[in-house]
């Protein structure tokens, strides 16, 4: 699993029949280490997620999984919108800065 801020929605009107219906959202997932990630991931939506939200996402079978449908052809998928990210006991003042940044953007995406 991987946390994520949504910054988009991909629209695709000729696509496998098996996803019809289904929403896909471009995910930017989020790391705890200082440099930040260059990946964009496209997720299948069911819960309804929007831009600017921070989501739990999965891959593989557990995304296949969440969607209802094992044989769908996705790679992942988000399994949760975050309301907020709560990390105790921090290690070093370098993950609690990540943290805050994670907490950031959780509320951020509510506004």
């Amino acid at each position: 699993m991987f946390l994520g801020k949504v910054i988009g929605t991909v629209w695709a009107t000729k696509k496998s029949p098996d996803l019809e219906g289904l929403r896909f959202l471009l995910v930017h997932p989020l790391d705890l280490d200082k440099e930040p990630t260059r990946n964009l991931v496209v997720v299948a939506d069911r819960l309804g997620a929007g831009v600017g939200e921070v989501v739990m996402c999965a891959f593989g079978k557990a995304a296949r999984s969440a969607i209802g449908n094992q044989e769908m052809a996705i790679e992942a998928a988000v399994i949760g919108i975050v309301d907020r990210v709560d990390i105790d006991a921090t290690a070093s003042e370098e993950l609690e800065r990540a943290s805050d940044e994670l907490r950031r953007a959780a509320h951020d995406g509510r506004r």
